[in-house]
């Protein structure tokens, strides 16, 4: 009897110390840090895709589900955030951005989603009243697509204004430049400069400079540029964090970038101002030579990783650098190739057997086919046995114009198509023009990829485009412009369903990075990483999308944007 007493009290002790730990009253371990009650809550898991409620620990969520079972994680020193009908996403992924390139475009001269040659002038002559004269004028993100004649700048737009002031404004593919008559007499170029190999510098009728420089040309006049301070750079870097979050992203996957960065992220990391999670991929050469050498390098909070080498296999499709199979619609030529093969596929060859991913910008049919190829032939040098990963999950970004003869090698390969969705709304425009409808049927491919088994993941390219999540979203599941426009050979059906746009830009993107196993989903385990938005895009037309307004962002549990 004294026995059964005793472990009677012993089971009442346990039963009543196991509701203790639960219930929590401010003190216990048990209590929750961070309690989201009240929200429509996504999650992007087939097995729940959506809740009430979610709980967090730390930096971990520990339930999901609904506002009564929320309660009893509920203590004294829990933060409870009432989202009010808000609704709450995990958190979202650019899988492909420019971090200090969107900073420059915020702190200085911004062109982007200008529509007419006139306003965009205008805008460059009212900033370069304040630029003293010999400094430089620098902007970024123009573009001709919706201009009346839809040409590209000229130095005649400029030169009146900026005779002693060098100019550099950047068009929004970032794969030219227009440079005024000041800058490139500094520069030392003339009428019969030479194309350097994978560059071209744009003349008239006449033969004249018409200032634009496509691709590697670029760097004849961007080397005369002064170099930013180190205090300059790492301005540049925080803008673009605090950018990034504002916008809702929780990461940024890097798309080459240098350990001159990476030592001014840590010591913003230090601050308490790295505000987004970073995965970062260094530039092919000088950079990614280094990270062959020490080795990728994982953080224990994941907030920082660098894991890649970036490669650019071509240029852009605007300015007509992209490599194609055969020579533009709308001009002579083919294309710019970038990538030096011989020296790619041993950096290829060497990172295979040291865990190093690789991402490749590919836009062009030819460029797609060419890297695939080196691809194939890395594998080949480097069986499964000698690999550090079996599945290396190496990427191509943009993966824009593929040949049907091309695109099921993604799948064989196993090959990440790292799409930008947001480009479609000003490519639409130009894309038609510069491939002709057959081929067009063969580029932006997002539905058929997936369809075929291939892994697609999305990001912005910012800054290329604005870098919003709002609006990848609205193309992955519009493709059209704001206004609905698309040109009947569009391929409209290429478009997605929401469910899948909310995994490219979640679950899928963590996958690219080898994360899914920790994020991209809103789930018990997982890391607390959440993007809170006014609007319930799941539901609401399109265009509606695009009113809506972050309201919080957080990363690891930690509110790192608040409206």
């Amino acid at each position: 009897m004294k026995n059964k007493l005793l472990w009677a009290v012993v089971a009442a002790a346990i039963i009543y110390t196991v509701f203790s730990y639960r219930k929590a009253d401010g003190v216990d371990i048990a209590a929750a840090d961070l309690v989201l009650m009240n929200g429509n809550i996504y999650t992007a898991n087939d097995a729940q895709w959506t809740a009430e409620a979610v709980v967090v620990k730390g930096d971990k969520i520990i339930f999901v589900g609904s506002n009564m079972d929320a309660q009893t994680y509920i203590g004294k020193k829990t933060t409870v955030l009432d989202m009010t009908g808000n609704t709450v996403y995990p958190g979202l992924t650019d899988a492909h951005t420019h971090l200090k390139w969107v900073g420059q475009r915020e702190l200085g001269l911004n062109l982007q989603s200008i529509d007419d040659l006139g306003q965009t002038v205008d805008k460059i002559k009212a900033y370069a009243e304040n630029v003293a004269d010999g400094d430089w004028i620098i902007g970024k993100g123009w573009i001709e697509q919706k201009w009346s004649d839809q040409r590209f700048l000229h130095k005649s737009d400029v030169d009146d204004f900026s005779v002693n002031k060098p100019l550099v404004v950047t068009r929004g593919g970032e794969h030219s430049i227009l440079a005024n008559s000041k800058a490139m007499e500094i520069a030392g170029i003339t009428r019969g400069t030479p194309n350097p190999e994978g560059g071209q510098i744009l003349h008239d009728e006449n033969g004249e400079l018409t200032g634009m420089f496509v691709d590697n040309a670029m760097a004849l006049i961007r080397d005369h540029i002064p170099v930013p301070t180190r205090e300059e750079e790492k301005k540049s870097l925080q803008e673009g964090l605090d950018f990034m979050s504002r916008m809702g992203w929780t990461q940024v996957q890097e798309a080459g970038g240098s350990y001159a960065d990476i030592e001014l992220l840590k010591e913003i990391q230090a601050e308490g101002n790295l505000k987004t999670r970073l995965y970062y991929f260094m530039l092919s050469g000088e950079e990614g030579a280094k990270l062959l050498e020490r080795g990728a390098e994982y953080s224990d909070d994941n907030m920082l990783d660098i894991a890649g080498i970036k490669y650019f296999g071509d240029g852009g499709l605007g300015s007509r650098g992209a490599a194609l199979l055969e020579p533009y619609e709308d001009a002579d030529g083919k294309g710019l190739v970038l990538i030096d093969g011989e020296k790619a596929l041993a950096v290829y060859i060497e990172a295979l057997k040291k865990g190093i991913q690789i991402e490749t910008h590919a836009i062009g049919d030819y460029t797609n086919r060419f890297v695939l190829d080196l691809y194939e032939e890395a594998f080949k040098a480097v069986p499964q046995g000698e690999r550090k990963f079996e599945n290396p999950r190496w990427r191509i970004e943009h993966a824009q114009i593929i040949h049907p003869d091309d695109q099921l090698r993604y799948k064989e390969l196993n090959i990440i198509a790292a799409v930008e969705a947001s480009t479609v709304k000003a490519d639409l425009y130009f894309a038609p023009a510069r491939l002709g409808s057959e081929r067009l049927k063969t580029a932006y491919l997002w539905k058929s990829l997936m369809d075929q088994g291939i892994h697609v993941t999305a990001g912005t390219d910012a800054p290329v485009e604005v870098g919003e999540p709002r609006v990848e979203f609205f193309s992955l599941i519009a493709r059209t412009d704001f206004n609905g426009y698309y040109n009947d050979d569009w391929n409209i059906e290429e478009r997605v369903d929401r469910n899948t746009a909310l995994k490219l830009m979640t679950i899928n993107a963590a996958y690219a990075a080898f994360q899914e196993d920790i994020r991209g989903t809103i789930e018990v385990g997982k890391k607390a990483d959440f993007s809170v938005f006014d609007k319930d895009w799941m539901v609401i037309e399109p265009i509606e999308i695009m009113d809506s307004e972050t309201v919080m962002t957080i990363v690891d549990g930690k509110v790192t944007y608040s409206r």
